[in-house]
């Protein structure tokens, strides 16, 4: 044994190859090669690579791949698509790199790049989570001794993208029409469920007598078929209130309690039925635009009236610890930004009605 190498014999497969074993660092490792030359220098190169890894770390795609392979096992498969974009760009930027290469200026010039690009403080925060978990797998299972992401704060001066609720013009328009698809447009509006969770609601989960919809499950959906699955947190199970308004409509559409309450049958909307009725409602109702494919599409989403209801929420005086439980937020920190930013936006709006007042004397 040599300098921790130690001398494997090659013999001559029946392929043709030579094959040398030598077990290096305590692994055996096997090279093969057409001749001698060619496996001494994959020999060569296997230490010099070994070499580069202890004084630099592994490559970025080797620990990544590695994280994304337990990842797999751990995230529901909805969560997994949710991120796949950011997954996937944070793989792009820094697959070449080894990690010690990885330091906190280049990733503080990266989360500014991200926000020249246009995405916003959340979208990059998203980045920077990935980031952290991958260096958190390096330092686990590879042996890795620093993890630069605690270092860099996402720049102060990206723009956040707030989430704007329907129009008032929009509510009034949904009210007047709960015919159609204006039934699942009521449901969302007056309980504030997902969409995935508005999906999955069976008439089973509907208890009028104790006045409350259970939130047990949801659907994502995987090449446009749905596929029932938990909830996103553990705080997405919850029960949310029929409000006396939305009720007479529950009662009317009530059907076999293994029915699906948005289909009316015994399986969830597939995707493409969704979009298309949901679409189709937005244009009767006016509020439709071109998707720049010669298509068109609706002008409001489903999350949206997530937004509503929270705003109703505020402006009926909940407090922020129901309003986490009906809005099945994760942590109450959600609801706290959200009712921050309604603040704000009141706060704001009452300037703008003193500037007036006061410039105009009226």
């Amino acid at each position: 044994m040599t300098g921790g190498v130690c001398m494997g014999q090659r013999k001559r497969r029946a392929d043709g190859l030579l094959e040398r074993k030598r077990t290096i660092d305590g692994k055996v490792v096997h090279f093969y090669g057409h001749t001698l030359a060619e496996v001494e220098q994959k020999i060569d190169d296997y230490k010099a690579a070994l070499v580069e890894t202890k004084a630099q770390g592994e490559k970025f795609s080797v620990v990544y791949d590695d994280w994304m392979k337990l990842r797999r096992t751990q995230i529901k498969p909805s969560t997994l698509y949710c991120s796949f974009a950011a997954c996937a760009r944070t793989r792009e930027e820094w697959a070449d790199y080894r990690m010690k290469e990885i330091t906190p200026t280049r990733i503080a010039a990266w989360y500014q790049r991200l926000g020249d690009q246009g995405y916003a403080k959340g979208t990059v925060r998203n980045h920077q989570d990935i980031l952290a978990s991958v260096f958190r797998h390096w330092i686990v299972y590879f042996g890795g001794d620093f993890n630069p992401c605690p270092y860099v704060d996402v720049p102060r001066n990206l723009s956040t993208k707030v989430r704007m609720p329907p129009t008032d013009a929009q509510l009034a328009a949904v009210r007047a029409h709960p015919e159609g698809f204006g039934f699942v447009a009521w449901l969302l509006m007056y309980t504030g469920i997902r969409l995935g969770e508005c999906m999955a609601l069976q008439w089973q989960d509907v208890d009028f007598d104790a006045g409350v919809i259970h939130i047990t499950k949801s659907v994502w959906w995987r090449n446009c078929n749905p596929v029932i699955t938990t909830p996103k947190t553990k705080n997405a199970i919850r029960d949310v209130p029929i409000l006396a308004v939305l009720r007479p409509l529950l009662l009317e559409h009530q059907g076999a309690p293994t029915d699906y309450v948005t289909s009316g049958r015994a399986t969830p909307f597939t995707s493409s039925e969704y979009r298309r009725r949901w679409a189709a409602y937005w244009r009767s109702l006016g509020y439709y635009h071109s998707d720049g494919s010669g298509a068109w599409d609706a002008d409001v989403s489903a999350h949206q009236f997530r937004h509503g209801m929270a705003s109703t929420l505020y402006a009926a005086g909940v407090g922020e610890m129901e309003a986490q439980r009906i809005l099945g937020h994760a942590s109450i920190t959600t609801t706290h930004e959200v009712y921050t930013h309604l603040r704000q936006a009141q706060l704001s709006a009452a300037a703008d009605r003193l500037n007036d007042f006061i410039s105009t004397g009226s």
